[in-house]
């Protein structure tokens, strides 16, 4: 009875728990790579801040695992970048992306290329 006077039973609009919303899906980010799942991240991480050619990135390597319902994920090389957030973009950039343009060559990122515009470079 009170349930029904207060609305208990009455399901709320919006309120599904069929999939996961995009931005937790950009929360886990790219599947593991191979290098991830068998190499020591704590080498992996202090390697990567080594090579780190973008002055953004610099000593910004760090190890993540989220807190899921049941557990946690596994532990993963991310970097969060101040430079993405500027132009709307998720701020966390995987092994992968870490490894090719902020250690590589950061001239290809499209953050760091704006970067750059706004210091008239």
């Amino acid at each position: 009875m009170w349930a029904a006077l207060f609305g208990g039973k009455k399901k709320k609009p919006g309120n599904t728990r069929s999939g996961t919303t995009p931005t937790t899906q950009e929360a886990f980010g790219p599947p593991l790579t191979d290098e991830e799942l068998n190499a020591n991240l704590s080498v992996l991480e202090r390697r990567l801040n080594q090579e780190m050619v973008c002055p953004a990135g610099k000593n910004q390597v760090y190890l993540r695992s989220l807190m899921t319902g049941r557990s946690t994920t596994k532990p993963r090389i991310v970097l969060k970048c101040h430079l993405r957030k500027d132009i709307d973009q998720p701020q966390d950039v995987f092994f992968e992306e870490i490894r090719s343009l902020c250690c590589g060559d950061p001239n290809n990122c499209e953050a760091y290329r704006a970067f750059q515009e706004r210091l008239g470079r």
